[in-house]
């Protein structure tokens, strides 16, 4: 019975969400290159309190602004409880096809406003996270 509700939640948690079937694709479409765009995995930590979870990223470049790129999360802490986040980010690309982030992000339901600092590569994403008390990294991956 256990093993049912578990199932359930897990399926709530996802209703109204297309980031699993938008991130599949992501990751059957990509290939390795020289620019930092694509799916990426891995996972955030609290240097206050210890909390970590699992953190997934899908990094685009809008056609129309080429200085404006979104991270669009999805990001799980505590049992069950995930939440996908939009972050449109001004920055440039630079000649080392790394790009350069230090922005705030405001969270949906009153999770708060947090400064994110680093620099995304083609092959390695480093943040630190501050706000609300809270500070932290999220090391991700290119997913395998």
């Amino acid at each position: 019975m256990r093993f049912i509700l578990l199932l359930l939640a897990c399926g709530l948690t996802s209703c109204g969400s297309n980031y699993h079937v938008d991130y599949r694709k992501a990751v059957q479409n990509f290939k390795q290159g020289d620019r930092p765009t694509g799916p990426w995995k891995g996972a955030w930590k609290s240097e206050v309190n210890g909390h970590k979870g699992p953190l997934w990223c899908l990094v685009t470049q809008d056609p129309k602004e080429p200085d404006t790129w979104t991270f669009r999360y999805r990001a799980g802490w505590g049992v069950l409880q995930f939440g996908d986040y939009k972050h449109p980010v001004k920055t440039t690309l630079q000649a080392d096809h790394s790009l350069p982030v230090d922005d705030k992000m405001e969270l949906p339901n009153n999770y708060g406003t947090y400064a994110v600092r680093g620099k995304l590569t083609p092959k390695e994403f480093k943040f630190r996270f501050e706000g609300n008390g809270d500070k932290g990294t999220m090391t991700l991956a290119r997913p395998k």
